[in-house]
């Protein structure tokens, strides 16, 4: 796993553990504000790169679940190996 996407769960991690002990206060609610824009971002992003993640060839749903995770960082990946190949 690259040192980008070790960094986005650490940012999830951190959003979701403010939004879950800081409920009520301005950081809890902006951190889950955030989360939710992230995830309709992400969600997008699926919609686009559906077909270049059926092409990549493995597990579509483990593609998918990655881009919903990562979005573009996982697709540079992808693409990435398919031009090693």
């Amino acid at each position: 796993m690259s040192p980008l996407k070790i960094g986005a769960l650490v940012l999830y991690a951190v959003l979701g553990a403010l939004a879950l002990t800081q409920g009520d206060t301005a950081a809890g609610i902006w951190s889950l504000r955030i989360l939710v824009i992230l995830a309709v971002a992400h969600t997008l992003e699926i919609l686009v790169f559906f077909k270049a993640c059926q092409r990549a060839g493995g597990s579509l749903p483990l593609h998918l679940a990655n881009v919903f995770l990562f979005g573009v960082l996982h697709m540079k990946e992808v693409k990435a190996a398919q031009g090693n190949s």
